[in-house]
């Protein structure tokens, strides 16, 4: 009966015939890149304040290079409605939709993970530019028995921006 069960439950999620809706909003695909008027060293103690106050590990940090990275992250996902907009508008991941054909239903992700990274240059001038990164985002779903997993998928997960954002909003 167990065995039963198994082949039964494979063959439904192998089976089961997906659609991928595509994203249609426009999100960042390439680093986000800030200019700020204020000095590298006030720029820095801004961003690890900002890091501090929101309990964001630190891997690396390199006050010499200007450079800030983090451990694999878990992230705030959402997904768009049928008109191509945020559910979630304060999510800093957006992720495909891809539903189950015939059951109404869509593969929630069971982890959305990825690492960020931040480069603080001098520019002169009392300027500063501050690269930030989302990078290696992962969308997962996986189907279980309970006891293993069955079978896992990727899902297309791309940046929203809001991260970038709350970053250059952070240093302003």
């Amino acid at each position: 009966m167990k065995y039963l069960f198994y082949a039964v439950t494979l063959l439904l999620f192998s089976g089961c015939a997906t659609k991928v809706i595509p994203l249609k909003g426009h999100y960042v695909d390439k680093p986000y890149e800030i200019i700020s008027d204020k000095t590298k060293d006030q720029v820095w103690d801004k961003i690890i304040d900002f890091f501090a106050q929101n309990g964001l590990s630190i891997k690396i940090i390199d006050k010499s290079s200007g450079l800030i990275t983090s451990d694999k992250t878990r992230l705030s996902w959402t997904m768009e409605n049928k008109d191509g907009t945020l559910f979630k508008p304060d999510r800093w991941i957006v992720i495909e939709k891809i539903s189950l054909l015939g059951s109404g239903a869509f593969v929630t992700p069971t982890s959305v993970t990825g690492d960020w990274n931040i480069r603080i240059k001098d520019a002169g001038d009392n300027k500063t530019i501050i690269n930030v990164n989302l990078v290696n985002i992962q969308a997962k779903a996986t189907y279980s028995n309970g006891r293993e997993i069955l079978q896992e998928i990727e899902i297309k997960a791309l940046s929203t921006g809001i991260f970038e954002k709350t970053i250059a909003d952070a240093v302003k």
